[in-house]
């Protein structure tokens, strides 16, 4: 019976990545044949991570689907069974991280103390260590919602991070390895590596680092206004020039005397 709600769960869910010891990606037709081939090994816990998408989930919390074992109705972005006699950990849906974390739509600017506070409400949750004498099923689905739920307060503590992910919900594929195109920033770049090439003394380093820092608190304030105003372009633009200021800043803080400056753009 296990089995056969799992399975449904994975034909409604598709498409899904299998978790086991870890975090692996499948395509539907593999994923088929990892999953009838088990059947000796018992269910296995299915998962499914969040993929971009050209729209904010603003409704996702409205909204239902059926637990796996209960099979009573649970909502989209809640990590157990909302049925108290269940409560059995659920599959990872399809909410974004603002949804399970936040409860709220996605948006750039996010109070930092309350992601924390259910950050650690979620994982305590759901730690793996709780169900380490349950069954598999039960516990390969604690493991994955607790890499899931790890995964996604990284992403939306961090401005930068939490900038990507929002441009990826918006169809805005973000690679960390982009090179700098925009010619005004690609000056800025030379211009720092140059300063930090000319510094010879630790007052002088601070004096960029001080700088440095300005700048990236005014690019992260850019980028909450251009969120804010729908014009992705702009997010884009200050995404690309805030990754850049966070190379610069570790160039910076490696600096030594006589030592080749490499600041990566």
């Amino acid at each position: 019976m296990i089995r056969a709600n799992l399975l449904k769960v994975w034909q409604e869910s598709v498409p899904l990545l299998l978790v086991r010891r870890g975090i692996q990606a499948h395509s539907t037709s593999a994923m088929r044949r990892r999953f009838c081939s088990s059947e000796q090994r018992g269910a296995l816990a299915v998962t499914r991570f969040w993929q971009p998408r050209r729209y904010y989930s603003a409704d996702l919390r409205s909204t239902a689907r059926t637990c796996w074992r209960c099979r009573q109705s649970t909502s989209q972005t809640g990590v157990l069974c909302d049925n108290a006699q269940c409560a059995t950990v659920q599959p990872v849906g399809s909410a974004t991280y603002f949804d399970v974390l936040l409860g709220k739509s996605a948006t750039f600017d996010v109070d930092i103390a309350q992601l924390r506070r259910r950050f650690l409400r979620l994982q305590q949750a759901v730690h793996p260590d709780s169900f380490s004498q349950r069954e598999d099923t039960e516990r390969q689905l604690a493991e994955a919602q607790s890499a899931w739920i790890n995964h996604a307060y990284a992403t939306l503590k961090d401005p930068l991070q939490r900038a990507h992910y929002l441009l990826e919900l918006s169809g805005r594929a973000v690679r960390e390895e982009d090179q700098v195109t925009n010619p005004e920033l690609l000056m800025e770049v030379m211009e720092m590596r140059e300063q930090i090439e000319a510094a010879t003394n630790s007052e002088q380093i601070a004096t960029l680092q001080k700088h440095n820092e300005a700048e990236i608190a005014a690019a992260i304030r850019e980028l909450s206004q251009a969120f804010a105003a729908g014009n992705l372009d702009a997010a884009q633009r200050e995404a690309n020039r805030l990754q850049y200021l966070r190379r610069a800043g570790q160039a910076i803080h490696a600096w030594e005397p006589g030592k080749r400056v490499v600041v990566p753009h």
